[in-house]
């Protein structure tokens, strides 16, 4: 009998080099000045896939003067619009050429299934370029008619300067993409401070950003822990702006520690977000909608619906059918493209969302999912199957903090009142969602939410068309492009 063929390596695990990804600084990839490095883990079974360099404090601060000095003494601080669109095509450029590369670095760096991460990460990304290109050869000033014929008034829109962009770890590249973009759009610098748990892709785009040919310091990327870089460019006087998607308490203490130097923040962080499904909705699009908007990248979405509200008549029939779609979906290898979620996006955030799931089984009643895999491939890694609860109360734990994991929980209601009154029930305000066949419903609930995005017979939106704000601790200090610049207003007055 002939022995079985051994299993063939994927040739794209190749393209991970060996040696440390390194820091982008002054133009330049360099190791951390102190040679300390840290694992980029594998969340699909826990294996260590590249070494990253630890950025210290020698390596912050030249990084950041080198940022001062781009645009106070370099030519990107005199750039033109032109110029500074030419730039990001040279960016785009690169970026879509190797796109395959950091799609594959991103599927094994996070957990995400390959494919998702072609058709939203990368798409998202490239259309980040075409959008932000497009809105900066349309920047336009104001002019404004005054209460005397003798004074002339124009608003002129300036960089900020130096801006650190502290990325999230559940979307690194798309995230950082977008937010790098408009930041240099608007004539700043960019200092790009990647998630320590998800940083390979990031890292590694910066090398090819070399292939771009911008100035040194225009953007510089420092990987580390958000308790030394992060803190560090939060105090530092050079830096203009902080800006951070994330969780509340990471925002919480950039907010506090910001306050000193009064610094410019902008904050896009979680949420607890209902999505809220009358009687008279069409029943499979809402089915379909709730597992998409609630389990894409496992849950680990700022906008996820985690919270699905039912009508009481249609109630057990729609819990059966989340139950059944859940039971449906193909969890595993990221990399196998008939995955549909693959895991989280590490250990210790895999173990915080077992606790919720212990703690919703003494508060709900699981309907599908709460128990760990067993088999030989899932069971080694950071999976956790799409658990589904029902009869929660609304003061439910697991109703009302946010999980940020495969948990969904159903809450019945019976008034379009009790609905809103569920909903807006919580220190967050991201997203919500309502799904029902009766305008006045619709358009009733949607001024009625308390939320920055409210999505109608649908899940997600065009967020750089009209990006959002969150109410409540969900958002604070301004979203697009427009909160990387500073408004001037200009006042001539005539000779007699």
């Amino acid at each position: 009998m002939t022995a079985p063929a051994a299993p063939v390596k994927d040739a794209r695990w190749n393209m991970i080099q060996r040696e440390p990804y390194g820091l982008l600084i002054n133009g330049k990839i360099v190791q951390a000045k102190a040679g300390a490095t840290f694992d980029a883990i594998n969340p699909h079974d826990n294996s260590v896939i590249a070494k990253i360099a630890l950025a210290g404090a020698a390596d912050i601060d030249e990084a950041v003067a080198a940022a001062r000095k781009a645009v106070d003494e370099g030519p990107w601080g005199r750039s033109s619009v032109k110029d500074r669109a030419e730039a990001l095509k040279r960016i785009r450029k690169v970026f879509e050429a190797n796109a395959d590369e950091l799609a594959f670095l991103e599927t094994v760096d996070s957990g995400k299934p390959l494919g998702s991460v072609h058709y939203s990460d990368i798409g998202i990304s490239l259309e980040a370029f075409d959008y932000f290109t497009g809105k900066l050869m349309e920047l336009r000033g104001t002019a404004t008619v005054m209460p005397t014929n003798d004074i002339i008034h124009h608003k002129l829109f300036d960089p900020l300067g130096v801006v650190a962009e502290i990325l999230p770890w559940n979307g690194p590249l798309w995230t950082g993409v977008q937010r790098m973009i408009a930041i240099l759009a608007a004539g700043n610098a960019a200092i790009m401070k990647p998630a320590q748990m998800a940083s390979l892709t990031f890292m590694r785009l910066s090398q090819l950003l070399i292939e771009a040919d911008l100035p040194p310091g225009v953007i510089t990327s420092l990987a580390g822990s958000g308790s030394v870089v992060g803190e560090a460019l939060v105090l530092d006087p050079r830096v203009d702006m902080i800006s951070l998607t994330g969780g509340i308490e990471s925002g919480s203490r950039v907010l506090s520690q910001a306050a000193a130097s009064v610094k410019k923040v902008s904050l896009e962080l979680g949420s607890k977000s209902p999505n809220i499904i009358f009687a008279d909705a069409d029943f499979d699009a809402a089915a379909m909608w709730a597992v998409m908007g609630n389990f894409s990248n496992a849950g680990q979405v700022c906008v996820s619906g985690s919270r699905v509200l039912i009508q009481r008549p249609i109630y057990d029939r729609m819990v059966a059918e989340l139950k059944k779609r859940l039971e449906a979906m193909v969890v595993g290898d990221p990399l196998d493209p008939r995955t549909e979620m693959g895991s989280l996006i590490s250990r210790s955030h895999a173990e915080k969302v077992w606790e919720y799931i212990e703690i919703g089984k003494k508060e709900a009643r699981l309907v599908t999912g709460g128990v760990p895999y067993t088999d030989p491939v899932r069971s080694k890694g950071c999976y956790i199957p799409p658990t589904l609860f029902a009869d929660a109360s609304p003061d439910a734990r697991i109703a009302k903090e946010e999980i940020f994991g495969p948990v969904l929980t159903a809450i019945p209601f019976d008034t379009m009142e009790e609905a809103l009154k569920i909903a807006n029930d919580s220190s967050y305000g991201l997203s919500s969602g309502v799904f029902t066949q009766d305008l006045d419903t619709a358009w009733k609930v949607s001024r009625g939410l308390m939320a920055g995005q409210v999505y109608v017979n649908t899940w997600f939106g065009p967020v750089l068309q009209e990006p959002s704000e969150g109410y409540k601790q969900s958002g604070y200090g301004g979203v697009g492009m427009e909160k990387y610049m500073q408004s001037k207003n200009v006042f001539f007055r005539l000779k007699p």
